[in-house]
């Protein structure tokens, strides 16, 4: 079998070669071609150490080298404007390197991912991975139990591929990662990352009832664990919470801001119930309550803050009805959510009524209102303090301290322009100040 490889990956094969190396594409690449989808990445394995691999790529030929610093056996090749992960040959837990490809494939994550390829040798598959492809199995080379302790991560990527690739996984694996369920950080950025891809999947409530099966839900958010089977006594839902939350996860796109917002926007509801006289079910605060604990939440699982705010926002305007559709309430809706996160607002609950056949909510209500929204942006208006013609640096001139008070009058600056916009003039906002005091 030939794989077509891109022409700056069989460069850097080359030019290892004939330095007197072994080196091959492997992993994912290999699966992905022979799944006839375009691979995303061409990674490299060799037997090169990481310092040999800097030598041989000097700049002078066009190449730039960059050692990781989180893994000495890794070098980031840069190459017209292409990048490559370049790895060493390694051996198990330890992270030796090694000489031996075969030893390097033995303690990949799983054997769908354990082959490679060069036009010398053609496909090195010393544990069948192209028949576990062919077959459409999550397997491991060796003992399972040993394979996942290796690298704990690798029971979510299981999870992972289970859903992205609807392939299934072997009997022995499936029972190591339950019993192994404990491994498992609960936070880090190897977890969060594998997470983020499961959410990013063509049908993620598979993976998250698998992650429940397993017992990593209750161990990576164990605050969904209430929302299970948890009736609101709602005349307008037809499911628990905790199934709702996941045909609403579906019935979103592969955004991943808005996905984390689906499966956490109803989070709060099993603290919130309330049962009226006539026996119907409420849950008021819910979505202010949702938006805290997912800040919470997406903190523990290290989310940057910039998706953190974004999610919570979401969240907590995902039950506004528009009772006041004039133009500045929806100017200070926009400037709530964000200019750049507000269309996900009506997605979020577009799905939310999609998610239950009880719902009393009108979808072309909240299309009107999305339109409106479109209208205000396309004016161009001032909505964020980026936007106003003053900065932070302009008020620390004026003898502001820096600190918390410079973001409140920038604030403060705002709600003025956002009511009236042609008071965003550098001397007529300054005046204000002055004027405030």
């Amino acid at each position: 079998m030939k794989i077509n490889m891109p022409e700056n990956v069989q460069t850097i094969l080359n030019k290892l070669h004939s330095n007197g190396y072994q080196a091959y594409i492997y992993g994912a690449c290999i699966r992905d071609y022979l799944l006839g989808k375009e691979p995303i990445n061409w990674d490299i394995t060799t037997n090169a150490l990481p310092n040999n691999t800097v030598v041989i790529f000097d700049e002078n030929e066009g190449f730039t080298s960059i050692p990781s610093v989180e893994d000495y056996g890794i070098v980031t090749l840069h190459f017209k404007g292409e990048s490559f992960q370049v790895n060493t040959f390694r051996t198990g837990e330890a992270r030796r390197f090694a000489d031996d490809i075969s030893e390097d494939l033995l303690h990949k994550d799983f054997t769908m991912n354990s082959i490679a390829y060069n036009e010398q040798a053609g496909i090195v598959d010393p544990y069948n991975g192209v028949g576990d492809i062919e077959k459409r199995l999550i397997r491991c080379a060796q003992n399972p139990y040993e394979q996942m302790q290796e690298d704990s991560a690798r029971i979510l990527r299981a999870v992972r591929f289970e859903s992205q690739l609807g392939f299934k996984i072997e009997a022995e694996l499936l029972q190591a990662m339950k019993d192994l369920k404990d491994t498992v950080p609960a936070s880090g950025s190897r977890v969060r990352n594998e997470f983020i891809q499961l959410l990013l999947s063509e049908q993620p409530s598979r993976s998250i009832r698998r992650l429940l099966e397993l017992g990593l839900l209750e161990r990576l958010i164990p605050e969904l664990m209430p929302a299970i089977g948890f009736d609101t006594h709602s005349s307008y839902h037809d499911k628990d919470v905790f199934e709702h939350s996941l045909v609403v996860l579906d019935n979103t796109e592969p955004n991943l801001t808005l996905r984390l917002a689906a499966l956490l926007h109803d989070i709060d509801k099993p603290n919130c119930l309330t049962i009226d006289e006539d026996g119907e079910g409420h849950c008021y605060g819910h979505a202010s309550g949702g938006s805290e604990m997912a800040q919470a939440i997406l903190g523990r699982l290290n989310f940057d803050r910039k998706t953190i705010q974004a999610v919570s926002s979401l969240i907590k305007e995902h039950m506004n009805d528009f009772g006041n559709i004039s133009d500045l309430s929806i100017k200070r809706l926009i400037r709530r959510v964000g200019p750049d996160n507000i269309d996900r607002l009506f997605e979020l609950q577009l799905a939310d009524i999609k998610g239950s056949a009880l719902s009393s909510r009108d979808p072309e209500r909240i299309t009107k209102i999305r339109n409106k929204c479109f209208e205000v942006l396309s004016r161009r208006e001032p909505l964020t303090v980026h936007d106003l013609d003053i900065s932070g640096y302009d008020l620390l001139s004026l003898g502001y301290p820096p600190g918390k008070k410079i973001g409140e009058t920038m604030d403060y600056l705002l709600d003025q322009v956002i009511d009236n916009p042609s008071l965003n003039q550098r001397d007529t906002l300054i005046a204000l100040l002055k004027n405030r005091k």
